[in-house]
């Protein structure tokens, strides 16, 4: 007899990140991925920062994207030039769609090569901030979502693809717009958790998406489980106390601060704490671009502070002469809003009067030389993990680089995965049938965990198909 449901990993499995699951339910007759990401510590291995893929066919011999001939499914990828504005793909694809969890490379970037046959379902937000991520990078075959199809859902929004429905729901995580689903296929309901955490500021929101799990049996639950082998206790709010606490008792005149530029809620922290001491609060203008696109949605408060126009405590430093439309733009309606003079060259910085914080991701020697002939400063890391999801981990070249000049360092953050206790209780609650980890390089751990428990647990292999009846 036929199986109704087989899944098939092709990426965030023993690995974390580049998430990409097949999921084929034969009775519905609907074939859907599940995120469809790049890992990106392995990119960054092959790839310097300014470098990208000639092809997908070379990202496919990599390993780092599904390998449709692998699948035996047709048409799963475009190969025009990205110089083609394609508004409908010129062959249709035997995929029925795919599903974006939540806007960090490592779940969404491959949509740059899909076939624009197929459709994207993915959160209102969650749309809007990769497109940001579009606008505020430069265009290349990596960064390429002309012409794609959105299919955009909110939070409780019942989503039917051929009558398989599937219900999406917000969760924590280190980023705005992030979905944990429940899949309701003819071999009984799925959960795929997508990447979340329970100490976070919306913790709420990950324990609504359990309670809802928890209304109906689940038959397996695919559970990412990055911090499964170590934790820490920590929260936002314990990043918030320390930080006030250091920047309080700081003899320091600026504090250099890094973290993932899509983490809004870290950007808050920094932002409102900057202001409340008097401070300007230093961005790059792509920055600034990118958080003023975030800014326009009114319909969600939470995006609307910290405010790139309205903030006076918010600098930005311009990049030379304009050469990009989001250059033109961003400077455009800073000026418009007779805001012309928060706009900074990098040689102002050493006129400015009062301490700063100053965000980085690099440090060129054209701003060390301007910070270190007058200021003392120091390094503040508040990266999210180690696994680096959106930038090369750099903590420690920058680390090395400043301890040169005696400026010292110091790491303060919270991380935007649940810790191995809360892994432990959310599926202790959800009670799965059968668990499959994903997105950890730890998956052994599981067993360990939840020997006590009549829950079976899958590591499939990649493109191992798995069967349900």
């Amino acid at each position: 007899m036929p199986t109704k449901v087989d899944l098939t990993f092709c990426g965030g499995i023993r690995e974390i990140g580049g998430n990409s699951v097949l999921l084929e339910d034969h009775l519905y007759n609907v074939k859907l991925f599940i995120d469809f990401g790049i890992n990106i510590k392995r990119y960054n291995e092959y790839y310097e920062y300014s470098q990208t893929p000639q092809s997908v066919d070379e990202l496919i011999k990599l390993g780092l994207m599904p390998d449709e001939a692998e699948l035996g499914y047709i048409n799963l990828y475009q190969r025009n030039s990205i110089k083609i504005k394609n508004k409908k793909s010129e062959k249709s694809s035997n995929i029925d769609g795919i599903l974006i969890s939540h806007p960090h490379r490592d779940h969404f970037l491959g949509l740059s090569f899909l076939n624009r046959d197929i459709p994207i379902y993915t959160g209102v937000f969650t749309k809007k901030i990769i497109s940001a991520y579009y606008k505020c990078t430069k265009r290349s075959n990596i960064n390429n979502y002309t012409g794609l199809k959105w299919n955009l859902f909110r939070t409780g929004d019942i989503i039917n693809i051929n009558g398989l429905e599937i219900i999406p729901f917000h969760v924590d995580h280190s980023i705005p717009a992030s979905y944990g689903f429940i899949i309701k296929t003819s071999a009984g309901n799925m959960v795929y958790t997508g990447d979340f955490r329970m100490h976070g500021p919306l913790s709420w929101m990950t324990y609504d998406f359990l309670k809802e799990i928890k209304k109906s049996e689940v038959k397996t639950l695919i559970c990412e489980g990055t911090h499964v082998h170590q934790g820490r206790m920590e929260s936002e709010n314990k990043v918030k106390k320390h930080l006030k606490q250091l920047l309080k008792e700081m003899s320091f005149d600026y504090a250099l601060v890094k973290y993932d530029r899509l983490d809004w809620d870290r950007f808050r922290t920094y932002s409102v704490i900057a202001k409340k001491n008097g401070w300007n609060y230093i961005i790059t203008e792509k920055d600034a671009y990118f958080y003023y696109l975030m800014n326009k949605d009114k319909l969600y408060a939470t995006m609307t502070h910290p405010n790139i126009v309205d903030d006076d405590h918010i600098l930005i430093i311009a990049d030379g002469d304009v050469r990009f439309k989001w250059q033109e733009k961003i400077r455009t309606h800073l000026y418009k809003a007779g805001k012309g003079k928060r706009i900074l060259k990098t040689q102002d910085i050493n006129r400015l009067n009062g301490k700063f914080i100053l965000y980085v991701t690099r440090l060129p020697m054209s701003l060390i030389k301007q910070l270190f002939t007058k200021f003392n400063g120091v390094f503040i890391s508040s990266h999210l993990d180690p696994y680096t999801e959106e930038y090369i981990d750099n903590n420690n070249s920058i680390s090395r680089k400043l301890m040169q000049f005696g400026i010292p360092s110091y790491q303060i953050h919270a991380s935007g995965h649940a810790m191995p206790h809360d892994l432990y209780n959310f599926i202790v609650e959800v009670n799965p049938k059968i668990l499959i980890p994903i997105h950890t390089e730890n998956p052994h751990f599981f067993e360990t965990l939840l020997k006590d428990f009549d829950i079976k647990i899958l590591n499939p292999k990649k493109y191992e198909k798995i069967n349900f009846g």
